[in-house]
């Protein structure tokens, strides 16, 4: 298996420095992880991160001139050690399936009906419930607005028999033309 910059592979604890961690990648080849590429945060003592013999999820950074690789931990995303291994569950079964030497056609078979499938995207019970206390959180800020706004523009003393307040009338009967 040839290995380039940028590529995600899984890999396991060799050994741990002060300065770093060894790791032996899928090839066989070691490379190193430096004590700031382990975590997001500072870390003081790898031992609290990492043990001789753990599988980690690594991507390689750069290559010197020796060919060796300096790798990463903290730059793995999720989705990326998820990727990774699901790769190498299937590179192991494929090994498997071919120490009882199936067909090539039986071992893509059966290979495609363990790929995960996509799943219906349904909505899980929590964030239903979350939906609906927004919902009604929502809906009684729209009634606390409504009648705020029914009782600044519509006062009670403003409003006769149920009748919608209208503009002042004018009787011309009793008006003066004398003036």
């Amino acid at each position: 298996m040839e290995l380039k910059v940028d590529q995600i592979v899984r890999g396991e604890i060799t050994g741990l420095k002060q300065y770093g961690a060894f790791v032996r990648l899928p090839n066989g080849d070691i490379g190193m992880v430096h004590i700031s590429e382990i975590a997001q945060e500072y870390v003081k003592d790898i031992s609290q991160y990492l043990t001789v013999g753990q599988e980690v999820t690594v991507k390689l950074i750069a290559q010197n001139q020796e060919g060796k690789f300096n790798l990463s931990i903290k730059q793995v995303s999720k989705p990326e050690v998820d990727a990774a291994l699901y790769a190498t569950q299937v590179k192991e079964f494929k090994k498997a399936l071919a120490e009882h030497e199936p067909p090539v056609e039986v071992q893509e078979e059966i290979i495609r009906d363990i790929a995960p499938k996509k799943k219906e995207a349904r909505p899980t019970q929590e964030s239903l419930i979350a939906w609906l206390g927004s919902a009604k959180q929502q809906i009684g800020e729209q009634e606390r607005h409504r009648q705020w706004r029914h009782r600044f523009y519509e006062p009670d003393w403003f409003q006769t028999e149920g009748k919608s307040p209208t503009s002042p009338t004018v009787n011309t009967s009793d008006t003066d033309e004398s003036f």
